[in-house]
């Protein structure tokens, strides 16, 4: 009989959240500790547990459940890292506190995706532990899914991928089941110009304008491949979306700045 531990879930999920895992090296954080809580869990319910550091301070996190019986292998997938919690003056409450209110659990990565990676564990956890099925399951908790993605590509590169027949991934999808996924391409834009004074625009080489033609860019080509491939059933649009826009100095309003930095 299989049996879903609900208490042990919802404590690794608080925990987690109370870590704040945003990949932020000028503020020593990192996915370090989610991951070394995630191996901890992991090695307490007897598996055997790989730690595999991708960069500093920035390890994935693999364990293969074998299941006694041939078969497939499936692959449970989840990232340690969350987005940027902002300003904390922004939130009404602490954004790391993973508390449990009216049945929710508040904080930054709550959603995406603690939960994904409590749930992930704990549900192998509970098909190893209603006794023998077939093949095995690789439970993976990578990092930097929302930067560069250097997790799931170590991961791959790494061979670390080969025999896997099938994948969940755990990110939540509003209560759907997504059988498909997006593909991304990000690009990051270094404009080189010439400080000089705001008065004097024809002795230096401003960056900016080249930045606004690439985000003017980003609308147009948006709006042709939308027209081009429309909607998709499953995945809908697709998207052109400038992200970052650096340049200049809010203390030095009169000046050109000598560099600009965008990203889409």
């Amino acid at each position: 009989m299989v049996t879903l531990n609900i208490d042990g879930l919802v404590r690794l999920t608080q925990e987690l959240v109370q870590l704040p895992s945003v990949y932020a090296p000028e503020k020593g954080r990192s996915e370090a500790g989610a991951a070394e809580l995630v191996a901890k869990v992991m090695r307490g319910f007897g598996w055997a547990v790989e730690v595999d550091e991708v960069a500093p301070g920035r390890p994935n996190v693999i364990a293969t459940v074998e299941g006694g019986l041939p078969g497939p292998t499936l692959l449970f997938e989840g990232h340690t890292d969350v987005v940027t919690e902002g300003s904390a003056e922004s939130w009404s409450f602490p954004p790391f506190i993973g508390d449990v209110v009216d049945g929710h659990i508040r904080g930054r990565g709550s959603a995406d995706m603690k939960s994904g990676l409590a749930a992930m564990i704990y549900a192998v956890a509970a098909l190893a532990g209603g006794g023998p099925f077939p093949g095995r399951v690789v439970v993976a908790a990578l990092v930097d899914e929302e930067g560069l993605m250097t997790g799931v590509k170590h991961f791959v590169a790494s061979g670390r991928a080969q025999g896997i027949d099938a994948a969940i991934v755990c990110e939540p999808e509003g209560g759907e089941v997504c059988a498909v996924q997006k593909g991304a391409l990000r690009l990051r834009v270094d404009a080189q110009g010439k400080m000089a004074h705001g008065a004097m625009p024809d002795k230096g080489r401003n960056p900016v304008p080249a930045l606004h033609d690439m985000v003017s860019f980003a609308a147009s080509e948006q709006r042709r491949l939308q027209g081009l491939f429309g909607d998709y059933p499953l995945l809908g649009r697709v998207w052109v979306t400038p992200t970052v826009f650096l340049a200049g100095d809010p203390l030095q309003m009169n000046v050109i700045p000598a560099t600009a930095l965008g990203s889409l």
